[in-house]
């Protein structure tokens, strides 16, 4: 128990100095749904292939919004299973030393093209 409440205890430091202050105001409506994650310092990569098949798909730059206008710089990273044979995936947010679990699940098939109202191109 000492161990996780130390973990947890680093990524609050950790991410405490991650924070910046949000510069705009939330539009009219919107909320922030306070979400809670799974934090880890150890790397998914291997974990995630082994367990799962799956591997890293698309990778990027992300911002979170948490609590207090504040929001979380990091780095995002979504894993599938080649083939879509299990339709599995997972979506790890890094933050600083930590890996963060966002989301996981299957049924993770192409989107459907949306109507855009006549903006782009049909495909």
């Amino acid at each position: 128990m000492n161990k996780l409440f130390t973990l947890v205890l680093i990524g609050l430091l950790t991410l405490s100095g991650q924070v910046v202050a949000q510069q705009k105001p939330l539009p009219p409506g919107t909320v922030i749904l306070p979400l809670v994650t799974l934090c880890s310092p150890l790397e998914p990569d291997l974990g995630l292939y082994q367990r799962f098949g799956e591997i890293g798909f698309v990778e990027g730059a992300a911002t979170f919004y948490i609590p207090g206008n504040k929001t979380v710089n990091g780095e995002l990273t979504i894993y599938m299973k080649p083939g879509f044979d299990d339709n599995t995936f997972t979506v790890i947010f890094k933050v600083g030393p930590l890996y963060c679990m966002v989301a996981s699940g299957r049924n993770a098939l192409p989107a459907e093209p949306k109507d855009l109202n006549g903006v782009g191109e049909d495909m």
